[in-house]
């Protein structure tokens, strides 16, 4: 089985090598030529899109929007369904998109007999790395089997949550937990650090209890550290923040507290500070305290 794999950022690239850990012949393509030539050394494969149309079984695609994913799919020059005789089944998609946005890329293939099989994953770079994303399926129950085996090597939850489009319902759900609970361990963090709490001795106080939770084990110790170098960057989970935003307005619902979430991160990627790692939404809750 040939896999291709289109985007190699911060996600991509750790999946892309533990494919190859497990002897998947993986072919590659992205825009970054340094990344495309780092996985190259650990056994992939780099090709053009037509080529991986014509050799691949499957695409996963790790792409930042939902433009660009159809642009590479179909409405770009070089798309990959504008090539012949393409050989590829499915395209898994772990990106983060809206699920209109899945529901109209399936819409599309389906034209070129290709599946589409949304797949958002959780757990940000240090789960990339270590092969233990938990991922969302939104497809056909028939087709679970199948994507399962293909992610095995980069997942330790393949879950499928209904078809085409509730994978996407699913991770912006997710996004509201992730990005709200980041933003009130901040709040926890700021007063702490007025009354000169001991930060270390604060989270191994409270970890154990109700407040302790995965968010806090990956944040917690970034934000004692002031090291806010990205695992998930400001600017991603804005994208997302506002994907929550325009799903909900399509089905008139209003979440208040995920908004609030949005602005507090949009006021920070307007400081210059979208590249921070999504725990960095702490130094908004220290410049409005002057901390």
């Amino acid at each position: 089985m040939k896999i291709g794999f289109i985007g190699l950022g911060i996600m991509g690239k750790p999946m892309v090598k533990n494919l190859l850990k497990h002897n998947m012949t993986v072919l590659v393509n992205d825009l970054n030529k340094d990344a495309e030539q780092e996985v190259a050394k650990d056994g992939a494969t780099v090709v053009t899109i037509k080529e991986m149309a014509q050799e691949a079984d499957y695409v996963i695609t790790s792409l930042p929007n939902g433009a660009i994913v159809k642009a590479v799919l179909y409405s770009g020059e070089d798309a990959m369904t504008k090539q012949s005789d393409i050989k590829v089944k499915a395209i898994i998609d772990t990106s983060s998109l809206t699920p209109n946005e899945s529901l109209e890329i399936s819409k599309v293939l389906e034209a070129s007999q290709v599946k589409y099989i949304d797949a958002p994953v959780s757990g940000g770079e240090p789960l990339a790395i270590t092969g233990e994303l938990s991922v969302m399926i939104g497809c056909e129950e028939a087709d679970l089997a199948e994507v399962k085996n293909v992610l095995a090597p980069i997942a330790a939850s393949v879950i499928r949550v209904g078809d085409v489009g509730a994978g996407s319902v699913v991770k912006l759900a997710n996004q509201i937990i992730v990005n709200t609970n980041i933003a009130a361990l901040s709040e926890a963090v700021v007063l702490a650090k007025k009354f000169d709490i001991d930060l270390e001795s604060m989270h191994e106080a409270i970890k154990g209890g109700l407040a302790g939770s995965s968010v806090m084990e990956a944040k917690f110790p970034k934000m004692i550290a002031e090291d806010y170098q990205p695992g998930g960057t400001l600017n991603i989970n804005l994208k997302d923040m506002k994907n929550v935003s325009s799903t909900a307005d399509t089905v008139g619902l209003t979440l208040p507290i995920a908004n609030q979430v949005k602005e507090i991160y949009k006021s920070e990627v307007a400081q210059g500070n979208g590249m921070n790692d999504h725990s960095g939404i702490i130094k908004y809750f220290e410049k409005i305290n002057n901390l």
